[in-house]
């Protein structure tokens, strides 16, 4: 082989090398662009799938918070209900507890009445017994 010859395979050596690089710029830029498209796509699918999520999650918070509103108004309800029964029976309670203290009003007057000294004997005994009580 003479020079020329290894100057002429030197010179295509280069050129097969300027080639392959060239050829791998084109391949990474293209690569490059592809992941762009692809970053870009996810992005945007990604941003539909996050708005789709944040209106379901609207709706989800909605709904609950329907639900405890109906809750609370069935337990206020019922708590009423349960408010005015027990009024109801306390009323009547007091009702006949008043009616029976006047009953038992009504009867002592009527004994101190119809015995006026028993009466005044008993009450001046009471009178001595709590007044020695309380002197201690």
């Amino acid at each position: 082989m003479d020079m020329s010859d290894q100057t002429h395979d030197t010179t295509a050596a280069k050129a097969k090398l300027e080639s392959g690089s060239e050829n791998a710029r084109k391949a990474w830029e293209t690569t490059a662009e592809a992941a762009k498209n692809a970053g870009i796509s996810v992005k945007k699918e990604a941003q539909e799938a996050f708005s789709s999520g944040k209106e379901y999650l609207g709706k989800a918070v909605q709904s609950f918070g329907e639900a405890a509103s109906e809750t609370y108004g069935a337990f206020r309800g019922q708590a009423n209900e349960k408010a005015q029964v027990y009024r109801a029976k306390a009323e009547t309670a007091l009702n006949e507890a008043s009616a029976k203290v006047k009953n038992v009003q009504s009867e002592a007057e009527d004994y101190i009445r119809t015995h006026p000294l028993k009466s005044v004997g008993v009450a001046l005994g009471v009178g001595f017994l709590l007044a020695a009580i309380f002197r201690r």
